[in-house]
């Protein structure tokens, strides 16, 4: 098990937690884009943090750069930690590689997931349509980010060394988005809720709704207030959402957001 460490972290080990939650984050970002995630969410849910290599505590590895090699990595990493129930949630590009990575798992004839939690981004069978970033220049890739998604802070803009530090990363899963190919395979059997953004104009509802599509369990498309970032303003509307879908009540009860989430679904 020792090898699968780099890959997944456990910022609050809950050995009698009934499930497990495996979380993917966007592009160029890692372990750290969930920090208070396991201190807030229910109390019956571990969460297990996925970290590629070449960011954080990975920061000296080289990035990888295809969808393929980074599923079959993660993959490997999470068989010893099947042994209880367990969903994923992705964000942005996080959402196709969770979804890859359930694909990758029924490959294995491993254990499959009761969830899978897709956030901020179109459905992987929606082909990716936008101007290529990964062949422009560090400043001009940070900037067209920016333009895109917003959530670049200044001073990493300003900061040239940040700069060094973070674009190999951040290149590399643009690269991912950017050659990924979908390819048919038989629908996922587990549940799909997609969630987005309010003002996320990187990711129209068309493109989220045919989600749908990749299950042949029940779909639902929930909205939350805020732009292609929005877990950062409403983790906790998040984590309540979550743990409604796994059946796990929460202390305000299924029904007790801070605020109101459009939610539709075919069952």
């Amino acid at each position: 098990m020792p090898e699968a460490y780099p890959w997944i972290l456990r910022p609050r080990v809950r050995p009698r937690a009934r499930f497990r939650l495996f979380c993917f984050a966007r592009a160029g970002g890692g372990a750290s884009s969930f920090r208070g995630w396991a201190e807030d969410c229910h109390e019956e849910i571990e969460v297990a943090l996925i970290q590629p290599p070449g960011r954080e505590n990975r920061l000296r590895e080289a990035p990888l750069e295809s969808m393929r090699t980074l599923v079959s990595s993660i993959t490997t990493a999470m068989a010893d930690f099947l042994d209880r129930p367990y969903a994923l949630y992705g964000h942005s590009l996080g959402a196709k590689v969770a979804f890859e990575t359930i694909r990758e798992l029924r490959r294995r004839g491993l254990p499959q997931p009761v969830h899978l939690f897709a956030a901020a981004s179109s459905s992987p069978g929606v082909r990716w349509a936008h101007p290529l970033l990964h062949p422009l220049s560090d400043l001009d890739l940070l900037r067209e980010i920016q333009r895109r998604y917003g959530g670049v802070p200044a001073e990493v803009l300003a900061d040239q060394e940040l700069c060094t530090l973070l674009m190999p990363a951040l290149r590399a899963d643009i690269t991912i988005i950017e050659t990924y190919r979908y390819t048919e395979e038989p629908p996922l059997l587990n549940p799909i809720t997609c969630l987005c953004g309010s003002t996320d104009s990187m990711t129209p509802e068309l493109d989220a709704w045919d989600w749908r599509n990749q299950t042949s369990s029940g779909f639902r498309y929930e909205t939350f207030p805020g732009d292609h970032f929005f877990p950062a303003q409403t983790r906790t509307l998040v984590l309540d959402l979550i743990a409604g879908e796994l059946k796990l009540p929460s202390p305000q009860g299924l029904g007790g957001h801070a605020a109101p989430l459009r939610i539709r679904g075919n069952g």
